[in-house]
């Protein structure tokens, strides 16, 4: 299975993020497509470079079995990524590890994912699951929501 990384890396921590969720995949045996490693726009990019690589990045979320998003501090982009797997049937798995425990996590985006993840150790517990499982494991949210 091959997954879409949906994910700011605009911080050190989103960045550090990337890289952990990039590992965990390879870990258990998922091929993945991080558009960090592919398509780099420049703030000042023209609007054919914004277009060629806004076009990509959705080709690639729908050719992908699934869409792994980072939630982390709500950025719009990765929550827009989200928006389109969910629209196009692509199962989408968010993880969020900077939500503090007992923290309220998003209806939309909980009703939208087949599980969410608020730690890597859950993270990487979940990938393992699927890997031996070969498929993806629908496990609903029950936590707080806002």
């Amino acid at each position: 299975m091959k997954a879409y990384i949906a994910s700011s890396w605009f911080t050190p921590v989103a960045f550090e993020e990337v890289e952990t969720i990039k590992t965990l995949l390879t870990k258990h045996g998922f091929e993945y497509f991080s558009p960090k490693d592919f398509f780099i726009c420049p703030p000042n990019a023209d609007l054919d470079t914004q277009r060629e690589t806004f076009d990509g990045n959705v080709e690639h979320i729908l050719g992908n079995d699934f869409v792994l998003c980072n939630s982390r501090d709500k950025d719009v982009g990765s929550i827009f990524e989200a928006g389109v797997a969910y629209q196009s049937d692509t199962p989408i798995v968010y993880f969020c590890a900077g939500l503090p425990e007992g923290a309220p996590f998003n209806l939309m985006l909980s009703q939208s994912g087949i599980k969410v993840c608020t730690s890597f150790d859950e993270l990487d517990d979940y990938l393992s699951r699927c890997s031996d499982k070969g498929e993806l494991i629908f496990e609903p949210y029950y936590g707080t929501i806002e």
